[in-house]
């Protein structure tokens, strides 16, 4: 189940995945049924501005579409997490891309929903 509010923070979520948005409001994510499992997601305001550093960082050419690029970085931000890998080390390593992953046990999923994009993340094992 996934929570949008002014009122998600560790203490209203405590074993929730967390991410907190521009605008004041946090995002907690607690689904059921994931034992073994490490949880993360991300998500971002689709008409926020987009930071020409991070255009820059992530190697890519301006324009950029909005929906894609908050998708692309949703993803990359909540793989990092789940790898245990700071956002800009990912950005200067991968870009905005997702490698291939197949031997790290990953399932991610992005949703477009009212004014976010949400990428959820599952790792086995972890």
């Amino acid at each position: 189940m996934t929570h949008v509010g002014p009122e998600v923070d560790r203490s209203s979520y405590p074993d929730a995945a967390r991410c907190y948005l521009a605008d004041g409001r946090g995002v907690a994510w607690n689904p059921s049924g994931t034992n073994g499992f490490r949880l993360a997601v991300d998500a971002e305001l689709i008409d926020q501005r987009i930071p020409a550093s991070v255009v820059r960082r992530a190697r890519l050419v301006e324009p950029v579409e909005p929906l894609d690029f908050w998708r692309r970085w949703t993803q990359a931000e909540v793989l990092a997490k789940l790898l245990d890998v700071p956002i800009l080390m990912w950005v200067r390593e991968h870009g905005l891309d997702v490698p291939d992953l197949a031997g790290e046990s990953i399932a991610l999923r992005t949703v477009a929903h009212d004014d976010l994009v949400l990428t959820y993340g599952l790792r086995a094992g972890a």
